[in-house]
């Protein structure tokens, strides 16, 4: 996908990250896709340039992440709507592929894809 405005220093992005947790009595621990944001803070050049965010994961520790510049708009976002249904695609994929025991995983950007639709649906 191609990028229509590249991120600058201090812009906030939104981005995807898998997030184990563990019910009781359950033999594996399950995953979850969480919407986190991150501020950039630079780019890496080499033979392609990267973009350097800091972040606080779903624990709630600060992080770095880094991603290609061509992966803004597809796996790092510049709204957190479009971050929740990148999200709501890899929940799908789990679910299909891997989640053998049966457990429905947990959506917790839920509330991402509620708030932005009726603006989509009634904006112009």
């Amino acid at each position: 996908m191609r990028v229509e405005r590249k991120p600058e220093i201090g812009d906030t992005m939104f981005h995807v990250c898998e997030h184990l947790y563990y019910v009781p009595e359950h033999a594996a621990p399950l995953n979850e896709y969480c919407v986190c944001e991150a501020t950039v803070v630079g780019f890496l050049k080499g033979g392609y340039t990267e973009v350097k965010l800091v972040g606080k994961n779903p624990g709630g520790f600060n992080t770095p992440y880094h991603y290609k510049m061509a992966e803004v708009g597809s796996k790092v976002f510049f709204d957190a709507h479009s971050a929740a249904k990148y999200a709501e695609s890899l929940t799908v994929y789990a679910e299909q592929h891997w989640n053998w025991a049966g457990a429905q995983l947990r959506r917790p950007y839920k509330n991402l894809l509620r708030e932005q639709s009726p603006d989509i649906e009634g904006g112009a």
